[in-house]
């Protein structure tokens, strides 16, 4: 005997399937509030060198800080990864994803955002022609890959905003400056390597985007070479003295920055530790661009403002007028330029041999 309730249930199966397809089309059923700043591990951290392993790495949470493990690790072919950063920068790119998403779906012209730093971005796009002709659902489809796109991009952009704000004084607690901590050695490669993984954990349609970065992450560790915290601690033991001097805060000279954020020839290259992992090479990244925006008929341009008290010094070492936007695509290379006239010991090279 039948049950006389099955038409229902399929029904409300269907309805559920329609459901499910809208939120996939939409880019996702997790809602993200603005990303959270995470603490990411630095020499000469006044509560030390934090190290972690694969099995501590725990559940990757956007809104909670209590399912996480933060700290460095060493990779074969990535040199040392800060998981914080890790995390954060790929947070970012969630974030933008949704918010460029929305702006592509409402046919927005232009939309802004803030993120964990204290300045305003300007986003300014240019649809296809015949963008308005397309049906609600292949929007969605395009609207989806570009979004994704555009927020690894925009996440990238950030992030080196981030460090070149650092590197002038600004401090992200509102306390002591992180000057030690800008261009670290570590922060450019994890950064591009959060903002992939986001990537990648945004076009997953069967898991949620916490759980994807909990699956990606410990699996891009192993295929980096992974290694266990006992080695990350004698690989940074190795760079004392070659890298930076002093060992606490207030005392510490960085000797060389890692300035490689991908502007040049649009690819990260880690550092790698001398004696550690005998004839690795060094595996390097492609940092986000826009040619997908491009092939699907969009353009993008992008503008910020600083609110930063180290405004000043940022605009006038590259003659920029006071009341001017910065343009992250001509006027970042300006700033990495006289901060590498600046830093004797940056370098951008694959190895510190």
């Amino acid at each position: 005997m039948k049950s006389p309730n099955l038409p229902r249930r399929l029904n409300l199966c269907s309805h559920v399937m329609v459901v499910l397809s809208a939120i996939v089309l939409s880019g996702g059923c997790q809602q993200f509030g603005k990303p959270r700043l995470r603490f990411g591990a630095f020499w000469g951290s006044p509560i030390g060198m934090q190290y972690t392993s694969l099995r501590h790495l725990g559940k990757h949470s956007y809104e909670f800080t209590l399912y996480e493990t933060n700290g460095i690790m060493y990779t074969c072919n990535g040199g040392f990864i800060d998981i914080a950063h890790v995390r954060e920068s790929a947070d970012r790119t969630a974030y933008l994803q949704k918010r460029a998403y929305q702006s592509l779906m409402h046919g927005n012209q232009r939309f802004s955002f803030q993120v964990v730093e204290p300045s305003t971005y300007w986003v300014t796009l240019t649809y296809p022609d015949d963008w308005d002709r397309l049906s609600k659902r292949k929007r969605q489809i395009m609207a989806r890959e570009v979004s994704i796109d555009l927020g690894e991009y925009l996440a990238h952009t950030t992030l080196i905003w981030h460090e070149i704000i650092t590197w002038y004084g600004c401090a992200s607690a509102g306390v002591f400056p992180d000057t030690i901590s800008a261009f670290s050695p570590e922060d450019p490669y994890s950064d591009v390597l959060g903002v992939l993984l986001a990537g990648r954990a945004l076009r997953d349609e069967r898991k949620s985007y916490d759980q994807a970065m909990t699956d990606l992450l410990p699996r891009t560790l192993e295929k980096l070479g992974v290694q266990p915290a006992s080695v990350a601690r004698q690989a940074g033991k190795q760079i004392e003295g070659r890298w930076y001097t002093g060992g606490f805060y207030f005392l510490v000279h960085m000797k060389k920055r890692n300035l490689d954020v991908g502007l040049g020839d649009n690819r990260v290259t880690p550092w790698l530790v001398p004696g550690i992992c005998p004839d690795a090479k060094a595996r390097s990244l492609s940092v986000p661009d826009v040619g997908l925006l491009h092939a699907y008929g969009f353009d993008v341009a992008v503008e910020m403002e600083p609110h930063v008290l180290e405004k000043g010094k940022i605009y006038q070492s590259i003659g920029l007028a006071k009341h001017s936007r910065i343009r992250p695509e001509t006027d970042f290379p300006k700033i990495l330029t006289f901060i590498g006239k600046h830093e004797t010991g940056s370098v951008a090279s694959a190895a510190m041999r």
